[in-house]
């Protein structure tokens, strides 16, 4: 069947090749909606504010992502990448609806989407991952995050209308 055929992680997290901040061109966003506040420099967390906000966030990881980071350290990492290019007022996870998480991270190549990029348990090369998806399979409630598995494997829309936003309220159930 293609579910035994196919790497059932691919289908969560999908792939492209990303570039890095320095490579990518500035990026082009729709007329700005109503909830997307003014662009203001980046100001990036402290290591112990890193280590504070992992601690947080690890609170709310869901049980099948504590299965699939066979060690804590593993997870850790995956926050980590995300806390060091998340603004240090912003916070995807636990921070009010009403406003845009922007990423200041590694985007895609050809559509200019949020990425990490992560060794997958049980491999050994790295692959590039959508910043949406990771936060959705690490913090989504199960009805939430079946829904989300039945949407194309591809980043998620963002219901805000800015695909570089990751607030985890912001990532749409719509196709």
């Amino acid at each position: 069947c293609r579910m035994c055929s196919e790497n059932p992680f691919q289908r969560l997290f999908g792939f492209r090749e990303a570039k890095s901040a320095e490579q990518r061109p500035p990026a082009r966003r729709k007329a700005s909606p109503p909830r997307q506040e003014p662009a203001r420099e980046f100001q990036p967390r402290s290591e112990e504010e890193i280590q504070d906000v992992i601690q947080q966030w690890e609170q709310y990881a869901h049980p099948r992502a504590r299965e699939f980071f066979t060690t804590p350290e593993m997870l850790r990492e995956v926050l980590t990448q995300l806390a060091r290019s998340i603004d240090r007022a912003d916070d995807p996870v636990l921070g009010s609806d009403d406003h845009c998480v922007f990423w200041r991270g590694e985007v895609t190549k050809d559509d200019t989407q949020a990425a990490i990029r992560m060794v997958k348990p049980g491999e050994t090369a790295e692959s590039v991952t959508y910043v949406n998806r990771i936060l959705a399979f690490i913090f989504a409630t199960d009805d939430s995050f079946e829904q989300l598995m039945k949407l194309p494997k591809e980043p998620f829309r963002m219901s805000c209308g800015d695909q570089l936003c990751v607030h985890l309220a912001h990532i749409s159930l719509a196709t």
